[in-house]
């Protein structure tokens, strides 16, 4: 813990099996990791700002199954926030459980697209049920690989079927496919950005406090990595979570650099927008 003396934490000493980079009350005796647990509120911006969005292109009421994913990234931004300011494990359990509510829903919506009532509650019950066995296994046995494994396959299933989903509901060449496409390259990109920054702050951290040593505050806090891991996965989970819910939803969307949270609004017209990839080219095509 640096050296710091654990009477004067507030939290005591951390019982968490996994530590980041970040000094530990280098800032404040009353949050463990500074930077990694503020940077939490990018879940809780986007999440807050998605469900107001339900609200006001909802024509009677919203339905549950859609503001579900944005209450799990406010779920995230919160079990995360707790989890790095106190370094518990109890917390840390809080946290990857939530990892696992907010991309459920969405696989669920994927899943579920165009199917009858039977397969609906078909797959309802097995993700549930999944979903319930999998945080029993990973409390019980604090087994990291499984949990890593299954999150990072669904963020992929979501991926893939996302590139599917746009070539399949808008036409090929048209301002709305562009758009979403632009969201969808953005998303990909950022969350793939974020995660190396957090692979670079396990493998680099000697560097990096060095680093941080060297600058010192307030510049220190940009090289703080697991932070910017937070910021660049809250922006790619709401722009997935966005561009699902524009295509699975009938809501009439005018314009979407009006109706999304920056940056998704900015990607939707960026170098990002109608870059199509070749493995879904034929889909496309069958569109025309």
């Amino acid at each position: 813990m640096n050296a710091i003396n654990l009477v004067d934490c507030f939290w005591g000493a951390p019982t968490s099996k996994v530590n980041f980079c970040e000094a530990d009350y280098a800032i404040s005796r009353y949050i463990a990791e500074f930077v990694n647990s503020l940077t939490n509120v990018i879940y809780i911006i986007y999440g807050i700002y998605g469900l107001r969005q339900l609200r006001q292109n909802a024509n009677k009421y919203v339905d549950p199954l859609r503001a579900l994913p944005y209450w799990g990234l406010i779920a995230v931004g919160l079990c995360s926030f707790a989890f790095h300011a106190s370094l518990k494990y109890h917390t840390q359990m809080m946290d990857d459980v939530s990892m696992h509510f907010a991309t459920t829903p969405v696989l669920h919506r994927v899943l579920t697209t165009n199917s009858n009532r039977r397969d609906f509650i078909i797959t309802t019950l097995v993700l549930v049920s999944t979903l319930l066995l999998l945080i029993l296994f990973h409390i019980i046995t604090d087994e990291l690989v499984l949990h890593s494994v299954l999150f990072v396959g669904t963020v992929t299933f979501i991926g893939v079927y996302t590139i599917r989903l746009i070539n399949s509901r808008t036409l090929p060449d048209s301002p709305a496919w562009r758009q979403t496409w632009g969201m969808a390259w953005f998303g990909i990109a950022i969350f793939n950005f974020g995660y190396w920054l957090w692979l670079a702050d396990q493998w680099a951290c000697s560097f990096l406090t060095r680093a941080r040593e060297a600058i010192g505050l307030p510049w220190a806090f940009l090289l703080e990595l697991h932070g910017w891991w937070h910021i660049c996965t809250g922006i790619g989970a709401y722009t997935f979570i966005a561009v699902i819910d524009l295509l699975l939803s009938d809501d009439d969307i005018k314009d979407i650099t009006q109706s999304f949270a920056w940056p998704a609004s900015w990607a939707s017209t960026s170098i990002f927008a109608g870059c199509e990839p070749s493995v879904d080219k034929e889909v496309g095509e069958k569109q025309k």
